[in-house]
């Protein structure tokens, strides 16, 4: 049997992006049918959206298309982004040792964390 490599992961095939939460995750099969399945993060396992086990072992051909994020998701993940970005001014900052440069560092970060939700 092949060991399908488009999963987020390639040695673990089934396992899809977030692991760690339950969620809609969008697949392909080989006839390019794109469906929803649910991860079930205490399971370890997807789900067809009627609650059997969807078997990926047995159908390596499957394609993993990506997770189906909320608003709410996508507004945290970019707000975590905006957050590293930030930080990395106010490290640069710190490395620079040189006080005249300070409001141009703290300026930018304060910028990157004013961006708001828009991508």
């Amino acid at each position: 049997m092949t060991i399908p490599t488009n999963w987020p992961n390639p040695e673990r095939p089934g396992v899809p992006m977030f692991p760690d939460r339950n969620g809609l995750h969008a697949i392909r099969t080989p006839l390019g049918t794109e469906f929803l399945v649910k991860w079930d993060s205490a399971g370890a396992r997807l789900l067809n959206l009627s609650g059997s086990p969807v078997p990926v072992e047995r159908h390596p051909k499957l394609s993993y298309i990506g997770p189906c994020l909320t608003p709410a998701q996508i507004a945290e993940m970019l707000a975590a982004e905006r957050e590293r970005c930030a930080k990395v001014c106010e490290d640069e900052y710190e490395k620079s040792g040189k006080d005249f440069e300070y409001g141009g560092y703290i300026s930018c970060a304060e910028e990157i964390r004013n961006l708001g939700d828009a991508p």
